[in-house]
């Protein structure tokens, strides 16, 4: 596989988890009925990339938040385009370092295997991603 591509300017506006355990399942969240997006939807953890932030610090924050999970190792993965060719998200593999599953309250964590990945209720930039990871492509446009 080729190498990942370096970061172009502008950075994306938001950053996702693919986190994986030794047994090659994903840990996924299941968003809450009142959620504005995705609600009721399976999703990577991850969120919006403040102004100032970089992508690890942007990754490291919102992991911290929403899983109380400190982040150790993690590589680019999949970017997230639009048709316009616009930059909307990098995706990111993450190694689970076994620890207590503590969530945001509403949040179900959700661990899945990659072969039921089309068949999950993904929303729909997840799903794009997660199904371009599974061909081998490293770009998902939505």
């Amino acid at each position: 596989m080729a190498p990942f591509p370096a970061p172009i300017a502008p950075l994306p506006a938001y950053v996702c988890a693919v986190i994986e355990d030794d047994r090659r399942r994903l840990l996924l969240e299941l968003r809450p009925a009142q959620e504005r997006h995705a609600a009721n939807l399976l999703t990577c953890f991850g969120g919006a990339r403040e102004n100032d932030e970089t992508m690890d610090a942007a990754l490291r924050r919102e992991l911290r938040e929403e899983l109380d999970w400190t982040l150790g190792a993690s590589t680019p993965c999949c970017d997230l385009r639009g048709h316009d060719g616009r930059w909307i998200a990098r995706f990111f593999r993450c190694p689970w370092r076994p620890a207590p599953l503590r969530t945001e309250p509403g949040v179900v964590p959700i661990w899945a295997p990659w072969s039921a990945m089309p068949a999950l209720p993904l929303s729909p930039w997840h799903g794009v991603v997660l199904l371009a990871m599974l061909d081998g492509r490293t770009e998902a446009v939505v």
